[in-house]
Formats: C-alpha cells, sequence, structure tokens
C-alpha cells in the first residue's frame, strides 16, 4: 500500500462530508537545510512534518511494537512501502538554477521520526557537482497538489549545515508564477494525476521558491 492508498482508507473511515473531497488531502511543514561549499549547494537536507491525520496512519501501520519511536526495521519499511513511491514526483523538491529546474533521481539518509503525535520525515539530496551555486532556488511541493506544503516558520525555515557561508547570502520566499500547479479541486482521495497544463475545471496553485542569493 504506498502513502496516497495508506491516506485514502484513513479518509474513507473518516469522511462524512463531501469537503473532504477537496484537494489537498495532505499538509506538510517544511524545512530545509543547505550544505554549503563556499557558494556552491552540495546538498539539502529536507525535513517533512506531517499533520496529524497522515501520522495518525503512519503511526498506526509501521510502529509495531507501540514504542512511541521507529527502530531500524521500521525506519526501512517506512521508506519502502511510504516514501519510495515519491521518486515518482520527484521527491517534492524542485531545484532552479536560471530558466532550469531539476528533481533528484535519487536521495539519501532517509529517517523518520514521531512527536506529540506527528511524523516527520527527514532525507538528504545530494547536490555535488550539479553546478547549484551563486544564485538558485529550491521548492518543496507537490505537483499533483495532493499534498500542499508550508515553510512553517518562513525563511527561518532556512539554515545552514556546517560552516555558515563566508559571503552573507539574502534569501527570500515567494510564489514563482512562472511554474504553476494544475489541479482538480474535486479530485477523490485516490487522484495522483499530474497537469501538465490548464483544462476546464481545474484550479492553479503557485509553489513557493526559497531564493539563495550571493
Amino acid at each position: 500500500m504506498n502513502y496516497r492508498r495508506a491516506v485514502a482508507s484513513m479518509l474513507f473511515a473518516l469522511c462524512a462530508a463531501p469537503a473532504l473531497w477537496a484537494h489537498p488531502h495532505v499538509f506538510i511543514d517544511s524545512s530545509l537545510e543547505f550544505e554549503m561549499s563556499g557558494r556552491d549547494c552540495v546538498g539539502i537536507v529536507v525535513s517533512w512534518t506531517f499533520d496529524v491525520v497522515f501520522s495518525a496512519d503512519i503511526i498506526g501501520q509501521f510502529d509495531k511494537d507501540r514504542d512511541g519511536a521507529f527502530d531500524e526495521a521500521e525506519t526501512a519499511t517506512v521508506q519502502a512501502k511510504a516514501f519510495s513511491n515519491l521518486r515518482k514526483y520527484g521527491y517534492f523538491t524542485f531545484v532552479r538554477k536560471g530558466s532550469v529546474r531539476t528533481c533528484p533521481e535519487a536521495v539519501e539518509a532517509f529517517g523518520v521520526s514521531q512527536s506529540d503525535g506527528r511524523v516527520t520525515y527527514r532525507f538528504r539530496v545530494p547536490l555535488e557537482g550539479k553546478g547549484v551555486s551563486d544564485d538558485f532556488s529550491v521548492a518543496t511541493f507537490d505537483s499533483t497538489f495532493y499534498c500542499a506544503t508550508k515553510y512553517v516558520d518562513g525563511a527561518a525555515s532556512v539554515r545552514w549545515i556546517g560552516d555558515r557561508p563566508a559571503d552573507e547570502p539574502t534569501i527570500a520566499i515567494a510564489a514563482n508564477k512562472d511554474y504553476p500547479v494544475y489541479y482538480n479541486p474535486l479530485g477523490s482521495a485516490t487522484d495522483s494525476r499530474v497537469y501538465t497544463k490548464w483544462e476546464k475545471g481545474l484550479q492553479t496553485a503557485y509553489p513557493e521558491e526559497i531564493r539563495v542569493r550571493f
């Protein structure tokens, strides 16, 4: 069962009103840690904290011993059954340099934890040798708008791994209207279609990018 089907089963159990079927279905607080080498970004550590409904489903399915934590085996199962499928969606991570926007083909160092009934995923996006430097943007968003993401502390959601860059960069967060996301507001809880252009009945969302400039 992938993570979308897991959420769907939870929503079916809870659903009583049609409003529950409007997108999005999952809510994520995102924060980013930039790993720098001079002005080059060589990696980004991404943290997502999920809403309590999705978190309850993950905890209920995968914290088998009910000890309030995910051991090594449980973490591997979460990664395999409720995370790895996101490769199809670029791990909700979009890196833009100029007009070129890319998604990671793989990530590393996946971890999962829980606190106060909310689950957090943490993973690293490797960027060594990718030319991400000087002026670049990163966005966390789901191109299907099944999940809604936000930078919970605004610019304070951006942190540095290791030494802070010697040249102080500017950080700005803004919606990029050159890269809209189209979605069906009445899509079911199993709707994971990616719309590449507007169609009748679709609505539009604009992903917020974190722009780093030296």
